[in-house]
């Protein structure tokens, strides 16, 4: 499979040969064809950070049978970095790949330096009460946006900033800075709520929820101020029943689909600006079933539904669904 740099370089010359084609052909005038070499693909693939919790002297949550959190979230999150590769347009960056310790600024700061579209966290929870089950999904609370984390951008205010270099007229305005990163930060937690809505969808399919909206919290990996963030809490790894399924790899396997298939659909919901991606409405058809859609557009069944907010079974011709375009 090619890779989403190659596939938009393709997209553009193919293009700008278009362009060049039905111009001499006489189909188009030479402003047509002007107007169509002009138009600029979105080059840049999705960027989608991992971050397995916990690893090396720190393991994390540790159920009853031993089973240690660190060991479950990596595999989780190598299985989701997986299906993710596979899917065009989308390039992963992940905190750890191997059983070491992370600082928890250190993978905040991956994210907002790789200019991620979204950042997960991936773990496995723990309770006093083994009866407590059931996932939970978190995003930063409004009173937990970092000053911390705005500091230290304000400071970085060099061509590498994934911020402040898109306004080169703010370096030397303090107060404006600060308004940029907080406009920044605003549309980072907005879209961040978004996608976690999307997320305790995706895993209700497969665990029951502990809390069925999305929680809020000031956790340390999700203050980063220009990257939409959550940490997914895959299970209680404290309930002995849920222990058992996490040591489980099919069950990993099915967290990991459902956790890909939400974030697809986020992403289709919501394309990011300058992408390799798009939205589409497809229209469907007499006799046309969602399996059907969703093969034609490269993504499965339960992410088309999720995309789409739609409820088990199929729907009727002449409904409206968002459909991705992957190599826009």
């Amino acid at each position: 499979m090619r890779d989403s740099s190659s596939i938009c370089s393709s997209r553009r010359q193919f293009l700008q040969r278009l362009a060049l084609g039905g111009a001499l052909l006489g189909t188009w005038t030479m402003a047509d064809a002007s107007r169509l070499g002009r138009i600029t693909p979105r080059e840049r693939p999705i960027v989608v950070c991992l971050d397995p919790g916990h690893g090396g002297h720190d393991p994390g949550a540790v159920g009853v049978r031993g089973t240690r959190e660190k060991d479950v979230v990596l595999d989780v999150g190598l299985i989701l970095a997986g299906h993710l590769r596979r899917t065009p347009g989308i390039q992963v960056v992940m905190t750890r790949q191997t059983d070491r310790y992370i600082p928890l600024l250190s993978r905040m700061y991956l994210g907002s330096r790789q200019r991620a579209d979204l950042f997960v966290s991936i773990h496995a929870d723990a309770f006093p009460d083994p009866d407590v089950r059931g996932s939970t999904v978190w995003a930063l609370s409004g009173k937990g946006a970092s000053n911390a984390a705005a500091r230290w951008l304000a400071k970085s205010q060099n061509s590498a900033d994934p911020i402040l270099s898109k306004w080169s007229t703010s370096r030397q305005d303090p107060m404006l800075n600060e308004v940029l990163i907080n406009m920044t930060q605003t549309a980072a937690m907005n879209a961040a709520a978004a996608a976690a809505d999307v997320m305790i969808r995706g895993l209700a399919g497969i665990e029951g929820l502990h809390n069925a909206a999305v929680q809020h919290a000031n956790f340390v990996v999700l203050r980063a101020p220009d990257v939409p963030s959550m940490l997914v809490e895959t299970a209680f790894i404290s309930n002995p029943q849920e222990e058992q399924r996490l040591r489980d790899p099919e069950f990993r396997q099915d967290l990991a689909q459902s956790m890909h298939d939400a974030i697809v659909a986020h992403f289709v919901k919501a394309p990011p600006s300058g992408s390799c991606w798009s939205a589409a409405n497809h229209v469907l058809g007499h006799h046309e079933t969602l399996t059907e859609v969703a093969r034609r557009y490269g993504l499965s069944v339960k992410a088309l539904r999720l995309a789409n907010n739609l409820a088990q079974g199929e729907e009727p011709a002449g409904t409206h669904l968002r459909v991705p375009i992957m190599d826009a």
